[in-house]
């Protein structure tokens, strides 16, 4: 429940940062985009994260805040830098920070013996996972960043863990034939509704123009 708190957290830094102000009916659109998550992910049970909270798991609840507040921080900042930077530059950025810094981590957390049990065919399958879902998905999402307030992409975004669970439910080797609930279905479509509502009736904003450097 508490990294659904992402597009609030990006609703403020959007504010703070990029200046962005939105109607009054955009709030309970809002909130009704997080009720249907909610119903979502917490499907089988509803009271699930209530009961979670009563034995005291500070520590996954930080974590879970600490991912939230990333995950927003890259879509109000994608968006800044978009203002700068043409898609692909930005694109390529992206991977060139965060490479270097994950194998830092990997390495400090398991030592030398984290790619031991990597082997010479699995190079072909993780390049394929790198360019299709990473580098090409990144390239459409900034393309469509650029026109798109960022209070209104971390709203879209939420369709996340709708895709995740209904691909989930498909059944083997394409998924792992999870069981879909009333409250999914439900949930399913007030976002769908909450998504097309805002993008029909969005503020038409402005591309952002990326400034070439004047010739010499």
């Amino acid at each position: 429940m508490l990294q659904q708190t992402q597009p609030l957290i990006a609703i403020l830094l959007a504010w703070i940062v990029l200046g962005e102000r939105r109607r009054p009916w955009f709030w309970p659109t809002a909130a009704l985009a997080l009720v249907g998550v909610y119903l979502v992910v917490f499907a089988q049970d509803l009271a699930a994260p209530f009961s979670d909270l009563q034995h005291g798991r500070l520590e996954a609840g930080l974590y879970a805040l600490g991912a939230a507040a990333l995950w927003a921080s890259g879509t109000v900042l994608g968006r800044f830098v978009l203002g700068k930077l043409s898609l692909t530059t930005t694109t390529a950025v992206r991977f060139t920070l965060a490479l270097p810094v994950l194998i830092v981590i990997v390495v400090l957390q398991y030592g030398g013996s984290a790619f031991a049990h990597y082997q010479t065919p699995d190079i072909l399958p993780f390049l394929g996972i790198a360019l299709i879902p990473g580098f090409v998905s990144l390239l459409l999402y900034y393309r469509a960043l650029r026109s798109t307030p960022a209070t209104l992409a971390t709203i879209a975004e939420l369709a996340y863990p709708v895709t995740a669970t209904f691909i989930a439910s498909a059944p083997p080797p394409y998924g792992f034939n999870q069981p879909l609930f009333l409250p999914q279905f439900i949930g399913t479509g007030l976002l769908i509704a909450v998504i097309l509502i805002l993008n029909y009736t969005k503020d038409r904003t402005p591309p952002v123009v990326v400034e070439e450097p004047a010739a010499a």
